[in-house]
């Protein structure tokens, strides 16, 4: 079984890789990413933020998107319910 893989660092490098110098190297998914003919890549570590419930995921996901107010506003259930009932009566 695989492990988390947030809590795992996962290097990619051509000169550790087993199929280095191989005909591999040109289907290589990696290699198709990194190739840039204006030099370097420079890399930016992107921080993971660990949620602890679906809702929280999901609004996190919705607000990133840019789908969300900023910042949200949530309404009580019983209040979003109730304003839905009076819209289909009328």
């Amino acid at each position: 079984m695989m492990g988390d893989m947030s809590e795992t660092d996962l290097p990619i490098d051509c000169a550790t890789c087993v199929a280095s110098g191989t005909t591999a190297c040109g289907d290589c998914v990696v290699a198709h990413l990194l190739a840039n003919d204006d030099g370097p890549i420079e890399f930016v570590v992107a921080p993971v933020v660990s949620l602890t419930t679906p809702v929280d995921r999901a609004v996190s996901l919705l607000a990133s998107a840019g789908l969300l107010d900023d910042p949200p506003t949530f309404v009580p259930a019983d209040v979003f319910e109730r304003a839905a009932s009076v819209a289909t009566v009328r």
